[in-house]
This record gives structure tokens, sequence and C-alpha cells, in this order.
């Protein structure tokens, strides 16, 4: 599967709320962190889908608008809005570095406004 093929189904299950495809791009050992300061906020797929569930049910309006994409050798850099989160209906912008191993998302590095 493509780098590109990934990305479009991560955006999908994302958007459709569909935690089981969703999470079946993602590694076990899949780390999310906070660009700002570089610190760990998510350290496996366990706690990566404990706080999507969290974010889904907290957040029923929730939706997320690719605005450009560039890919890099195993990453994806990718610029959005995301409306909805925990129930904000302001449009907020924000870049997502993903990385992929083995045809999955092992490392997310998120840059909020």
């Amino acid at each position: 599967m493509t780098i590109e093929k990934i990305i479009d189904l991560q955006m999908l299950a994302f958007n459709n709320r569909d935690i089981k495809n969703m999470m079946s791009l993602y590694t076990d050992d899949t780390r999310i962190y906070n660009f700002s300061d570089h610190s760990l906020a998510i350290n496996n797929k366990k706690e990566c889908e404990e706080m999507f569930i969290k974010l889904f049910e907290q957040s029923p309006d929730l939706n997320a608008e690719i605005i450009k994409t560039i890919f890099f050798n195993n990453k994806a850099i990718v610029h959005e809005y995301v409306y909805g989160r925990n129930g904000n209906k302001e449009k907020k912008e924000q870049v997502v570095i993903f990385e992929i191993e083995g045809e999955k998302i092992s490392r997310m590095d998120i840059i909020r406004e």
C-alpha cells in the first residue's frame, strides 16, 4: 500500500469515526508527539485508540479537511483544518507529520495553532 493510500484511508476513517479501520493503520508501538515541545503524548497503539475514542465521543461534529499534503520518503506532512474538536465550532489549522513503517503509521508529530 502506498503512503498516499494510507493517509487517504486514515482521513476517511477519522472523518467517519471508524475506529476499527483507523486503528488497523497504526503500528503497535505508535507514538504521538506534541511538536512544540517534543513531548510524548501517546506511547502506543492502545493509548492512541483510547485517545481517539474519547475524542470522537466528545466531538460529535469532528471533521478534518486537508489543505495540502507533502510526501517525502516515508513521511506525509498534512496541513489541515479541523472542525468540531471537543464541541468547538471554530475551524482550527494544524499540521500533522505522519511517519510510515511497514505500511502503517508509526509516529505522528502534531503542530497546532
